[in-house]
């Protein structure tokens, strides 16, 4: 069965050129196009397609508005595919936020050569957006009638999920002397900046523990998707500089084109960022952040794979877990794409497996839990 798209462009050429590119595609059929954001919620409510292809710029009704439209009453899938300047860049990042499936920039320069550049991108975007159509309105619904007051988890206790923990393998990972913080590691890509507005806003203004994230997104959007963080969260949020100190109760984001990883310095964890290869072809990579964690922080590590394509951070997630620290990998039910975690699970490297409006109270669990045991 063809996946059906709706294309929203106010340009004519780019909205039939958008068209033809992704209906070359045998399994993907175009059903109508929309020329601004009225006529896009109209047709949206007529043909309830699979996948809505946007624009962000457009009159009378914008881009923004319409995937705002999408999230409270249509939940599908939407691939925002728009030009970028400044006085756009905020309501890209929101879009990215509101929980946008994937985020692609125009190409600068003569549309009729640049646009089939990214006809093989946009291709893969719509087939694999189409695929999860299905589960979006449950895991909306979930998020949305979950019990947010905290609950009562103890992270010490066996763990229900994964394998057993080489206790040999401990031994040989703690080494180096403790250092006054645990650290916790997040890693995410496709659906990542919703979800991690979700968790970390609830994280409240005295917590202990530093916080590392690597979110796969563009270079382009990295300070702004940063800024935004910091004016909702209790928590500082921001992008390191290279060999920075690590504090607590900071929440520091890799910065775009740059993998981040923790690094000694004088017997104290500093923040690397640097460029290099690509790691499972990402950079910044989640399993660089990861593996340094482990190796620096050994059992004092709380390692958090949440939603994204690929298997990213799942080698890196079972590298915390083998050093004694603990694992979570997000559920599938709360997934925008059940990637990463997925391979965590197969690999065996979670330890626990929640949905994302329960891993606020693992964090706030294991932070407090570490300050307990250091003024005992």
């Amino acid at each position: 069965m063809s996946i059906k798209v709706l294309v929203a462009e106010d340009s004519t050429y780019q909205r039939n050129l958008i068209a033809e590119m992704v209906s070359s595609h045998e399994d993907i059929q175009v059903i109508d196009l929309a020329r601004n954001g009225k006529e896009a919620i109209e047709k949206i409510e007529k043909h309830n397609p699979d996948v809505v292809l946007l624009d962000l710029i457009m009159p009378e009704v914008d881009g923004l508005t319409v995937l705002k439209f999408l999230i409270e009453h249509y939940p599908i899938p939407t691939i925002i595919f728009t030009a970028i300047n400044l006085d756009t860049l905020d309501d890209s990042v929101q879009a990215l936020i509101l929980g946008a499936f994937d985020f692609i920039i125009k190409p600068k320069g003569y549309w009729k050569d640049e646009f089939p550049k990214f006809k093989d991108k946009l291709i893969s975007s719509i087939l694999y957006a189409g695929k999860i159509k299905k589960t979006y309105e449950k895991r909306n619904n979930l998020i949305i009638n979950s019990i947010n007051e905290p609950v009562n988890i103890d992270l010490y206790e066996k763990s229900p999920v994964g394998k057993n923990i080489d206790t040999a393998l401990i031994k040989e990972y703690i080494k180096v002397s403790k250092f006054k913080s645990n650290l916790i590691v997040i890693g995410t890509s496709t659906g990542g900046p919703r979800t991690l507005k979700a968790i970390l806003k609830h994280i409240p203004k005295d917590f202990p523990s530093p916080i590392l994230m690597v979110q796969h997104l563009d270079a382009f959007f990295m300070k702004q998707f940063s800024n935004s963080l910091d004016q909702i969260c209790q928590l500082d949020v921001k992008i390191p500089e290279d060999g920075e100190k690590i504090y607590p109760g900071t929440a520091y984001l890799s910065p775009g084109g740059k993998h981040m990883k923790v690094v000694l310095i004088n017997n104290i964890p500093h923040i690397k960022t640097f460029v290099g290869k690509p790691v499972n072809f990402c950079m910044p990579s989640v399993d660089v952040l990861f593996f340094s964690a482990a190796e620096i922080y050994k059992d004092d590590t709380l390692g958090v794979l949440l939603t994204g394509l690929g298997d990213d951070g799942a080698a890196g997630l079972n590298a915390i877990k083998n050093a004694g620290g603990k694992t979570i990998a997000e559920s599938e039910e709360t997934c925008v794409v059940y990637g990463m975690p997925k391979s965590a699970v197969k690999l065996g490297a979670a330890q626990f497996i929640v949905p994302s409006y329960r891993v606020k109270d693992y964090l706030i669990n294991f932070a407090r839990k570490f300050s307990k045991n250091l003024s005992n």
